[in-house]
């Protein structure tokens, strides 16, 4: 019988092999007579792939391939042609002056896992559609606007008491965050507030994590999906599909309840208008609001309004416990523009320059999002007398940007000073564009930002940040997770409250 299966296998996996042959071929000789933009040599059906993992370093890999081919060149994502985007004006001018051509997304296998739906993954009319409609609806209910304040504030508060628990012992802050930052969407979403010992949203979460990591780091499925056929789930597919079909399940339970509650006549989440949209749009053949496409756009907002800010706040817990000068710096300035009786509102943000100077340092710095998700162009047109033909991947290099000396000076080197002026004011360079920028940029950057502003100067004004007793945390040894994506490696900090500090601080203002 093993027999048997093993020749079945082999079989299959020979067919698919002759198969990408023909198509790769067919490929080739479409493209020759093409003028494309340079690249290096690549191995047929692997293409780059092989180089791109090479180093787990993905930035290094693509500074060098920029330095050496210029803005626009290309690679082979397995037989698939990419063309990569770098440094700020070659970006501009394809996904700002050009969007129309380039914002749609390429049918990729871990798109297909999405079914295409929500808004992350789509294109077309699907896209612009939902997209209105959810930072519509999202505005409605307070997304990017003061009235959310309350919310994150909340959230916050929760976020404080967590970690006084830890009683001053070294503890993993990520996941900590992670729950106090979904449930700000959560809030927004369902209406609701997960605890933080829930297991079933600790196990949500546990699986998203998953899913975001392996979509990255096991991305040649994505260009070779015949690979996920091979024995046994050596790229984690299986895996990925199993942790969808719970997240789906999960989110379905809770739709299903708010179908069974809601009252049209008073919404308060995001579900709730949705599910009046669906019922107004009943009637119409071709209509998109249906329910796997609120399970999938809730799947996404949880993603895209969560991921991106407890990553950056994780990031600047581990520099605040690093740079022991910095964080000394923000508690000052936090302490003397808003004292230790209330947490930070976002009005106290003009006055607490450097502050958000480190922020933003943060989100240049970490490079949250060193790839931007892939693009694709929907005619047959061309970049800088480069044919690019319908269909192609775009991969836009944001690390190109964020990292270019020439616009940066010393982008290897953490200054949150680069972000102030010589009046003392903040400046915002328009190269700064850590959520990507155009059409696609990230639809949770209003809402990242807020809580950013809020969560940061919280945990800094009630708790100072340091390494492990007798333990040495490095900033270069700890970085480089890169999925969708880049994360720190595990680490353990200790937060120390700031009871006696301020005391003192107070003393020293009386004399």
């Amino acid at each position: 019988m093993e027999s048997i299966e093993h020749e079945f296998y082999l079989n299959l996996i020979s067919i698919g092999l002759l198969l990408l042959a023909i198509w790769t071929l067919w490929m080739y000789k479409r493209q020759g007579r093409a003028k494309l933009p340079p690249g290096p040599w690549h191995i047929p059906i692997l293409g780059n792939v092989w180089e791109l993992a090479a180093d787990p370093d993905l930035r290094k890999c693509l500074r060098r391939l920029h330095k050496q081919y210029g803005d626009i060149y290309r690679l082979y994502l397995g037989p698939k042609l990419a063309v990569v985007i770098s440094g700020y004006e070659a970006i501009k001018e394809v996904f700002v002056k050009r969007g129309g051509e380039f914002s749609d997304r390429p049918d990729l296998f871990f798109g297909l896992i999405d079914g295409n739906q929500g808004i992350v993954s789509t294109s077309g009319e699907l896209w612009k559609e939902h997209r209105k409609f959810t930072l519509t609806t999202l505005s409605n209910f307070g997304f990017g606007k003061t009235s959310l304040e309350s919310k994150i504030q909340s959230e916050v508060s929760v976020l404080l008491s967590e970690i006084e628990k830890q009683n001053e012992k070294p503890f993993r802050i990520q996941h900590i965050v992670q729950t106090s930052v979904s449930n700000v969407i959560n809030a927004m979403v369902f209406g609701g507030h997960f605890k933080h010992d829930d297991p079933r949203f600790k196990k949500i979460m546990t699986m998203l994590d998953e899913n975001i990591e392996n979509v990255g780091q096991k991305s040649i499925v994505t260009f070779i999906p015949f690979l996920r056929y091979l024995p046994g789930d050596m790229f984690h597919v299986k895996k990925m599909l199993r942790n969808v079909q719970y997240i789906e399940g999960f989110i379905g339970a809770i739709i299903d309840k708010h179908m069974e509650n809601y009252d049209e006549n008073k919404l308060e989440d995001f579900t709730d208008a949705f599910l009046l949209e669906m019922k107004n749009s009943r009637d119409q053949k071709d209509s998109t609001f249906t329910k796997k496409q609120l399970n999938k756009t809730v799947q996404d907002l949880f993603v895209a309004g969560a991921e991106t800010t407890a990553t950056a706040i994780t990031w600047a817990m581990l520099y605040l416990a690093v740079k022991q000068d910095i964080q000394a710096r923000v508690f000052r300035e936090i302490n003397e523009a808003v004292g230790t009786d209330r947490l930070p509102s976002l009005q106290d943000k003009w006055k607490l320059v450097y502050t958000e100077a480190f922020i933003m340092e943060i989100l240049r710095a970490c490079n949250i999002f060193t790839v931007s998700i892939p693009h694709t162009c929907s005619v047959d047109t061309k970049i800088r007398g480069f044919d690019i033909s319908k269909g192609t991947i775009l991969l836009p290099d944001i690390d190109s940007v964020l990292f270019d000396p020439l616009i940066w000076g010393d982008p290897e080197e953490f200054r949150p000073e680069r972000f102030i002026g010589h009046e003392g004011t903040l400046l915002k360079p328009e190269e700064f564009i850590p959520f990507f920028t155009g059409r696609r940029k990230c639809v949770g950057e209003s809402l990242a930002r807020m809580e950013l502003d809020l969560f940061i100067p919280a945990l800094v004004q009630r708790f100072e940040f340091l390494p492990p007793e007798g333990i040495k945390l490095d900033i270069k040894e700890l970085d480089g997770l890169f999925s969708i994506t880049h994360k720190p490696k595990p680490f353990e900090i200790r937060a120390i409250g700031r009871r006696q500090e301020e005391q003192e601080i107070i003393h020293v203002q009386l004399l």
